[in-house]
């Protein structure tokens, strides 16, 4: 369920000459409890620590005002001091900020060494790409060589028999090139492959690229990260300030005498 704004100004007794101060007392403990558990919006234009100072001011002023002076305790008095003593004060983050740019930076170095690592990869993808087609034309131009020289030596012709051709390359010459490209064309295809394969596991940041030890260290700091951020939402709502002061505000009120 949506946590929604307590309004202090919802539990004020009806306004009449004769207050029951034990059902006061009751009420502004409730409410107190209420607003020391209240969270705050982190929407614009929310419920905020502003909201929530108001509130309790308007909460306790509400109390002060019905007791009645002389009934209000030192102990009361001494813990509302306190409290806006404590509302008065800077929230200070400036350890925390620290650290949260500290573990920032160091997901930035990560991430930058995970986009090198990419680049270099997408970089060798486009060397084999090219090494591959140029392969490919010259394994084609030896294999129109090998043809064509098998086409002239079953063309029948004597004369070009004996004197061989005007070819300076023999046909195992040819061939052997033809097999020597087959297989670099091969390699070729097969590392390509690998690359791709490589390239894919960066692109889903997989445990098994060759970014898991970054991938892992990330994961790491994201986690010190939310912990940091968390604690300094904590710390800007004051939080545990809040609970330990409307508690001990709540316990003075309720010592009071009837």
């Amino acid at each position: 369920m949506k946590n929604q704004p307590f309004h202090p100004r919802k539990i004020r007794l009806p306004e009449d000459s004769k207050v029951d101060h034990d059902q006061l007392k009751s009420r502004t403990i409730i409410a107190l409890n209420r607003l020391g558990r209240q969270k705050f919006s982190g929407e614009p234009g929310g419920y905020s620590l502003d909201n929530w100072i108001r509130g309790m001011n308007i909460l306790l002023d509400d109390f002060e005002g019905r007791t009645g002076k002389e009934r209000l305790s030192s102990e009361y008095l001494a813990t509302r001091r306190e409290l806006n003593e404590l509302l008065s004060r800077p929230v200070s983050t400036a350890t925390i900020d620290r650290d949260i740019s500290e573990i920032e930076q160091k997901m930035a170095d990560a991430n930058g060494r995970i986009e090198a690592e990419r680049a270099r990869i997408a970089s060798r993808v486009d060397e084999l790409k090219n090494d591959q087609s140029k392969c490919s034309a010259e394994l084609a131009k030896e294999q129109a060589s090998v043809s064509d020289q098998a086409a002239e030596r079953s063309s029948g012709s004597f004369f070009r028999r004996l004197i061989g051709g005007n070819s300076k390359t023999s046909p195992k010459d040819h061939e052997g090139r033809v097999e020597e490209l087959e297989s670099k064309l091969g390699a070729l295809e097969k590392e390509a492959q690998e690359q791709k394969k490589l390239l894919k596991s960066v692109d889903q940041r997989s445990p098994e690229s060759p970014v898991a030890a970054e991938l892992k260290e990330l994961e790491a700091l994201q986690s010190k990260l939310d912990v940091l951020e968390s604690e300094r939402s904590e710390n800007m709502q004051l939080v545990k300030v809040r609970e330990a002061i409307t508690a001990s505000i709540a316990d003075a009120i309720s010592k009071m005498p009837s």
